[in-house]
């Protein structure tokens, strides 16, 4: 009797474990290996280009509660500086690496700034993710990182 019940406990806590924050640590990544596609498995797509643009298509797959158009063809994407002494980081250009950025989307509007994004940089057992989010207190489940598409050999 004990031994089932140790074995459903761990099925619970496993089962309890994909639904919390994933992604492993926060970590710095060079822009060189931001650069590319980045997608999951619920159909999520984001390619991040070197030029600081951003094409995305599924975004809802990625950030459940995102209530803008879910394919974005006009964006851009910073890192964010390293905060300084008073605690305040601001997005730039010129930084080339970092642990977070964020992803200014041109939905066409007045309003489009409630369409911005911003995507914590983790790392786990399988690589960099990203856990795209509307406020960097929000974290994402498994289901919803990006991951690193690998590049198509030819």
């Amino acid at each position: 009797m004990k031994s089932r019940m140790a074995v459903l406990l761990g099925c619970l806590v496993l089962a309890c474990a994909s639904c919390a924050d994933a992604g492993g640590e926060a970590a710095v990544i060079q822009q060189a290996d931001l650069v590319g596609d980045w997608a999951n498995s619920a159909g999520a797509r984001v390619h991040m280009a070197d030029d600081h643009t951003v094409t995305a298509s599924g975004v809802d797959h990625a950030v459940p509660d995102y209530t803008c158009p879910t394919t974005v063809r006009a964006a851009r994407w910073q890192f964010f500086t390293r905060a300084d002494s008073s605690g305040f980081a601001t997005a730039s250009d010129s930084v080339a690496e970092g642990d977070s950025l964020v992803v200014n989307v041109d939905a066409g509007d007045p309003d489009s700034q409630w369409c911005d994004l911003q995507a914590a940089v983790q790392r786990d057992y399988r690589g960099f993710n990203l856990c795209l989010v509307l406020d960097m207190d929000q974290g994402c489940t498994a289901g919803e990182l990006l991951r690193r598409v690998p590049a198509a050999r030819g």
